[in-house]
């Protein structure tokens, strides 16, 4: 029984399980790998990660659509 966190991985951005991340986008911050459920969440994480990774949130979630 291996013990490899590839199995689940959730999209910090829709917080959708990742069921294959071979094919999913990912974004390394602060030496952590993050995957993504498609292209767009991986784009909008990093303009923000700080805003998904649980620290830096004090301002609350801002979410800027122009």
């Amino acid at each position: 029984m291996e013990n490899i966190m590839n199995n689940e991985q959730i999209c910090p951005v829709m917080g959708h399980e990742i069921n294959d991340i071979s094919t999913a986008p990912s974004s390394e911050y602060k030496g952590t790998t993050y995957y993504f459920c498609c292209e767009n969440c991986k784009e909008t994480f990093d303009s923000n990660p700080a805003t998904y990774t649980g620290n830096g949130g004090a301002e609350g979630h801002h979410h800027h659509h122009h």
